[in-house]
C-alpha cells in the first residue's frame, strides 16, 4: 500500500528551509566520557520504548543514520525514516543494509505521506534545527492515526549543567577578570539551531494540532566542566548508581534535565 500523498501544500504557506549539507561530518569524534555514554544510551532506550509499535507503523523524522529506525524495526515495528540529506540516507543504507528499513528523502515541514497512516512519529534531537517547527507539528498530527502519538527528544539549553556553565563563565570573566575560553561554550545554541531548546519551547509546541500526553527529563550535569573526567576516574561501582540517581531526579525535573522527552497526541477538528 502506498503511503505517498498526492496533496499539494497550499501556495500561501511559507516554504520550509533546510540544510541538505548536514552530514556525518558534523559529529565530533573522540572517546565519550561515561556521562555521555549514559545519556546516549538512555535517550535511545526512551525513544525505542516510546516509539515502538509492534505490528504497527512508525516514522522517524530527520532519521540521520537510521539507528532509531533499525531499533524500532527490531521491536516488531514497520519502521520508516525520512531525512533531507542524500549523504545521510546513503550512510544509513550502508550501515543498515536491511531492505525492511524504508528510507525516504524529504523534509519535516512537508511530510510526503497520506493522512492518518502512522501509529507513531518520532523526532530525536532535531526539532530546534527546523525553521518552522509548528509546520512539522501540524504535519505530524495529520499523518498520525487518531490514537497515534508523537515522541520528541530535545536538548535542553536551560539544563542545570548549562546554568552552572554560564555561572562559571561569569565568575571567570567578571569576578576573576580572565578572558573567556576559546571556542563555542556547550551552553550556547549552535549556529545551525533556529530555536533554543528548553522547557517553555517544548510546552508551546502543541498549538492547535497536538495535546501533551507526558513529559519528563533524562540525565543531569552532562558536559559540565570536569564532571566527565571525574566520573571516568571513579570506580564503575560508584559511577553507575550516581548517574542513575541523577537521571531519576531529571525525570521529575525536566526543566533542569539534559534532554527533554515529550509525548503528544493528535487533536482532531470537531
Amino acid at each position: 500500500m502506498s503511503l505517498a500523498s498526492s496533496k499539494t501544500p497550499p501556495s500561501a504557506e511559507p516554504e520550509p528551509s533546510f540544510d541538505l549539507d548536514y552530514s556525518i561530518h558534523d559529529f565530533e569524534a573522540g572517546e565519550p566520557h561515561r556521562d555521555s555514554e549514559f545519556l546516549f544510551r538512555r535517550i535511545e532506550e526512551a525513544m525505542v520504548d516510546e516509539g515502538a509499535v509492534p505490528g504497527g507503523r512508525a516514522l522517524d523524522v530527520a532519521s540521520g543514520t537510521a539507528n532509531l529506525v533499525a531499533r524500532l524495526f527490531d521491536r516488531g515495528t514497520q519502521a520508516w525514516g525520512i531525512e533531507p540529506s542524500v549523504e545521510m540516507n546513503g550512510i544509513a543504507r550502508y550501515l543498515h543494509p536491511n531492505d525492511h528499513l524504508i528510507l525516504v528523502r524529504g523534509i519535516a515541514e512537508q511530510l510526503p505521506f497520506r493522512d492518518g497512516v502512522f501509529d507513531c512519529v518520532t523526532c530525536q534531537g532535531s526539532l530546534d534545527h527546523f525553521v518552522h517547527p509548528e509546520n512539522f507539528m501540524q504535519e505530524a498530527a495529520r499523518i498520525l492515526k487518531p490514537d497515534g502519538r508523537l515522541v520528541l527528544a530535545l536538548a535542553n539549553y536551560e539544563s542545570l549543567s548549562c546554568k552552572l556553565g554560564r555561572l562559571r563563565m561569569w565568575v571567570r570573566t567578571t569576578v576573576l577578570r580572565r578572558p573567556p575560553l576559546s571556542g563555542r561554550p556547550y551552553y550556547e545554541i549552535p549556529l545551525d539551531h533556529y530555536h533554543k531548546g528548553d522547557l517553555p519551547f517544548v510546552r508551546r509546541l502543541g498549538g492547535q494540532w497536538m495535546r501533551g500526553d507526558r513529559l519528563y527529563g533524562i540525565s543531569m550535569l552532562w558536559l559540565l566542566p570536569r564532571w566527565g573526567v571525574l566520573l571516568d576516574r571513579l570506580p564503575g561501582a560508584l559511577t553507575r548508581p550516581l548517574l542513575v540517581a541523577l537521571d531519576r531526579v531529571a525525570h521529575r525535573l525536566p526543566a533542569l534535565s539534559d534532554m527533554i522527552i515529550s509525548v503528544w497526541r493528535p487533536l482532531r477538528p470537531r
